[in-house]
């Protein structure tokens, strides 16, 4: 896969093959003369490369605009046929996608992934109740890649399964720096899951190689409510569950689909997404669906913890709708080694006359 990837980097000219009457002379409109004169193999044609790849194909995307799922195209490898640059032509968001992700190739094999630990506080006792762990990058230009942009990306070079667990890996060995027997929350996506009992045998080996018990393990199920089919995942949690796990629905930002989920899954914490708990101080809407959200919690014996936390004032209104813990700049942010809270947030619990400060 990567070697097929390294393709754009050395490419000199790239085939384009518009789908359809209307693709052809959108790309036609596109480039013109340069169309007009370049070189045909079959449908496609091919076209030199006056600067980057990338360059070329958001050009050639923002040209056509809704046709690009339309058109397909392929580097030019000078060690290939033409029959093998045909067999290869990708269509073009595709390929934009899988240019923009190169520097994960590069990571891969010359960068740097870490682990960063946040922890989760009650917001009774101040005691943190779990960490939850966060795979960075870095790579040969020293900046830090977060989570949100890695695994877009090896989502875009198709290498989301094997990255996952390789994801996996890198938080449960980085465990042994978190205080013994402490929670950890680990990220699980439950797009690339069978609907089956040993759909999660890959982290069972993984705890099991880093002597990490399934009982100090929350399942974060990420972006829960873009999924489809949810009470179809309970068969994959059996195992976890019979083992000690607890699961958790993660981004959880409306009430819509969450009692759909508690009823499938009957999570132990719902997680509520930052794009809902951020300057919640000053949205009574928002505030509504938490207040929704912690009554659904009760309902089923789960915990509401809310995400993304970086205002006092946003926390009181949090701890005033039901929710008991809490993560967030606010309370304290991601690092390699775990770490302690805030003073804002100590000063925060030293506020609340039925705090126990401990954190």
């Amino acid at each position: 896969m990567l070697g097929r990837l390294d393709r754009w980097r050395k490419a000199r000219a790239i085939f384009v093959r518009p789908d359809g009457p209307e693709a052809e002379r959108a790309v036609a409109s596109a480039f013109g003369r340069n169309w007009a004169r370049a070189a045909m193999y079959g449908r496609a044609r091919r076209l030199l490369l006056e600067r980057t790849p990338e360059f070329f194909l958001d050009a050639l995307a923002t040209a056509v605009g809704p046709l690009a799922d339309r058109i397909r195209v392929a580097p030019e490898d000078m060690q290939q046929t033409k029959w093998d640059a045909m067999s290869r032509l990708t269509p073009l968001p595709r390929a934009r996608a899988e240019v923009k992700a190169l520097w994960l190739a590069d990571e891969l094999t010359t960068g740097e992934f870490f682990v960063e630990f946040q922890p989760l506080f009650d917001l009774k006792s101040g005691q943190i109740v779990g960490y939850e762990g966060l795979l960075r990058g870095r790579g040969r230009d020293s900046a830090a890649r977060l989570a949100a942009e890695i695994f877009p990306a090896a989502e875009a070079l198709q290498l989301e399964r094997a990255f996952e667990r390789f994801s996996w890996s890198c938080v449960l060995e980085s465990a042994e720096r978190l205080p013994e027997n402490s929670l950890l929350f680990i990220n699980v996506n439950p797009r690339l899951m069978e609907r089956t009992e040993n759909a999660l045998a890959a982290l069972g080996e993984e705890a099991d190689r880093r002597g990490v018990a399934f009982s100090r393990l929350a399942l974060d199920l990420v972006e829960i409510e873009t999924l489809p089919g949810v009470p179809e995942l309970a068969p994959a949690l059996t195992v976890p569950r019979d083992l000690g796990a607890a699961i958790a629905l993660d981004d959880v930002t409306s009430g819509y689909n969450t009692l759909q989920y508690c009823h499938a899954l009957q999570p132990e914490w719902i997680k509520v997404d930052s794009e809902l708990t951020r300057g919640i101080a000053r949205d009574p809407r928002r505030r509504a669906i938490l207040r929704f959200l912690g009554d659904l919690a009760r309902e089923f014996s789960a915990a509401l913890i809310a995400e993304g936390v970086e205002s006092g004032e946003d926390l009181d209104v949090c701890a005033a709708e039901g929710v008991g813990v809490a993560q967030g700049y606010f309370l304290a942010r991601p690092a390699v080694d775990p770490p302690e809270a805030t003073a804002a947030f100590r000063e925060w619990l030293a506020s609340r006359p039925s705090s126990v400060q401990s954190a």
